[in-house]
């Protein structure tokens, strides 16, 4: 018997359709709970689910977690582990691939699991559009934050680059010894085609576009 609370918050957005697929049950109270009694972010709550999806696929190939982590003592332990492996920028390669390679074992499909995998904007849809949750925060960007997530997002290309050569050559498709991969961010005004690195642009603090109409501004 499925749960009222549930019933009446069903969806089709993907983490309606996630709930129905993995049979999240109470996802939406926990949702709920964290984010209005724990304050919790987005990002957190979008952790928080991906770890359930995790979880529950396991279980349904009825396979151990501590028999896919090495080293865990704990289901709990277990499944923190193996979720930072597959997501942290900080995750050595070599032990993503063991990870993988264990999934692989067991048959689990762990690509269609990541596929399900949300982020925090769908989170932040399905708590405003099905769950009527105000997710509004002010917030107010600043240079520094903003050079922090750009390097985040830089980061974070780089190890995705790492880990797919990684899975290649552990799959034999290809042979490299030590790999290094560079990821350069440009941005680039498709009006006046002046291309910046990013801390080039927030020196400058505009395109050539606007030194030109602050130019011309000053002749008339």
């Amino acid at each position: 018997m499925s749960d009222p609370v549930e019933s009446q918050t069903r969806c089709s957005c993907k983490i309606g359709r996630n709930i129905d697929r993995y049979d999240l049950v109470g996802l939406n109270d926990d949702l709920r709970h964290r984010r209005n009694e724990k304050n919790e972010s987005l990002r957190a709550l979008a952790d928080y689910i991906n770890k359930r999806i995790l979880e529950a696929a396991i279980a349904d190939a009825e396979t151990d977690l501590t028999n896919v982590a090495y080293g865990a003592v704990s289901t709990d332990d277990a499944l923190s582990a193996v979720y930072e492996t597959l997501t942290s920028d900080d995750a050595p390669a070599d032990r993503e691939a063991r990870v993988r390679k264990r999934f692989e074992q067991h048959g689990i499909d762990l690509e269609r699991i990541e596929s399900d995998w949300v982020t925090h904007p769908t989170v932040r849809s399905h708590l405003n559009d099905c769950l009527h949750i105000d997710t509004t925060r002010q917030t107010r960007i600043t240079a520094e934050t903003a050079r922090n997530t750009i390097e985040w997002a830089r980061t974070r290309c780089g190890r995705v680059v790492e880990q797919t050569i990684a899975r290649l050559v552990s799959a034999d498709i290809v042979a490299i010894r030590d790999v290094e991969v560079s990821v350069l961010i440009q941005i680039t005004c498709s009006e006046c085609g002046t291309t910046y690195r990013f801390g080039e642009l927030l020196e400058d603090g505009s395109c050539a576009c606007y030194a030109d109409e602050q130019t011309e501004s000053t002749t008339h």
